[in-house]
């Protein structure tokens, strides 16, 4: 395999990683809900926030999205996908480490986020690596607030 890049979302990469993030049922919420295109593009203007993207010959095969609450120097773990044919290659541990790295120099001192509990396999022992606890299980709340 080619170089992957490994660098923060742009503007340009919104509509890219909305389709892939659309596309997939473990991110959306009991309401059936990804980041919508207008929450993206708020997001990564935020320069409290790392949301990075993994790229191969010009294309995004992967992302990875931390959100920050910059009070308590806590940090969420959003969304993690590299595209299934780019797997086993890597992509999702560099996309980890960069965004521990960039995180770090941030100065944020936690980090949380949710796992489905059924995935036993690929995500969690990815967490392990990078020294993560595996905690209790959840039950998933959410609400979507009307405007």
């Amino acid at each position: 395999m080619n170089k992957v890049i490994i660098r923060r979302m742009n503007k340009k990469d919104i509509p890219i990683v909305h389709k892939i993030g659309s596309s997939q049922n473990a991110f959306s919420s009991s309401n059936g809900v990804f980041w919508s295109i207008d929450q993206l593009t708020k997001w990564c203007r935020s320069k409290k926030d790392v949301l990075l993207v993994s790229e191969l010959n010009h294309q995004i095969i992967g992302f990875v999205l931390f959100s920050s609450h910059v009070p308590t120097g806590k940090v969420t773990w959003e969304n993690l996908f590299v595209l299934p044919e780019y797997r086993k290659n890597g992509v999702a541990s560099l996309l980890t480490k960069e965004g521990l790295r960039r995180l770090n120099l941030l100065g944020y001192k936690y980090i949380m986020g949710c796992v489905n509990a059924d995935d036993k396999k690929s995500i969690l022992n990815l967490v392990k690596k990078f020294k993560f606890v595996i905690g209790n299980k959840v039950v998933w709340i959410d609400l979507l607030l009307k405007k």
